[in-house]
């Protein structure tokens, strides 16, 4: 039996009284970058390894001699735009690509001028769901900038909290979300195992 392992996002807005206005359901992702799989061979080869970061510049991703607990964190709590889920504004000029290390154009997190305030990382526990395993990561983005933000590009950064660096291990190009005043935009990511 072959196993593969897919990922998907979905992408919900909420008005300011919690309801749900839209919804896109599970979308194929087509979002690995390199990263991702080079984080993956240094945990399981328990190595030393280096790539791209997010400023361009080749760093430390997996430094074995330190703590395995400072590595690879996806956990950013509310505030923190620099690692966790993340979202942009600008993916007309950069198309998902395997060697992209980051969004075109990240909103910063805040409350005012073309900033969303970013909520905790969470997971939902790896769990069975029918032929599958999914593992889901997700974050809640409330927009209180007094305008619309629209939101083209999603994606998750690590962070390698020994020397503070951060990778990009998925970037996926998205229709446009036209995230009004006052709404809350979850961009969910869905890591799923399937035989």
């Amino acid at each position: 039996m072959m196993r593969m392992m897919e990922t998907y996002y979905r992408i919900l807005k909420h008005d300011p009284e919690g309801r749900l206005v839209a919804d896109t359901g599970l979308v194929p992702s087509h979002s690995y970058v390199i990263q991702f799989l080079e984080l993956i061979d240094a945990f399981f080869d328990v190595k030393d390894k280096t790539g791209t970061d997010v400023d361009g510049v080749e760093s430390v991703l997996m430094d074995i001699s330190d703590v395995l607990g400072s590595k690879g964190l996806v956990s950013a709590g509310a505030g923190d735009d620099t690692y966790g889920v993340v979202v942009g504004t600008n993916a007309g000029v950069t198309a998902e690509d395997n060697e992209n290390y980051a969004l075109d154009t990240k909103i910063a997190s805040g409350a005012g001028g073309a900033q969303l305030s970013y909520q905790a990382v969470t997971f939902v526990a790896p769990r069975v769901v029918g032929p599958n395993i999914d593992l889901d990561v997700s974050r809640a983005f409330l927009n209180e900038s007094g305008g619309t933000i629209t939101v083209k590009e999603i994606g998750i950064i690590c962070k390698n909290s020994t020397d503070t660096k951060y990778h990009l291990l998925l970037r996926d190009v998205v229709s446009d979300q036209d995230v009004l005043d006052t709404e809350t935009l979850t961009v969910v990511y869905v890591l799923r195992t399937t035989a």
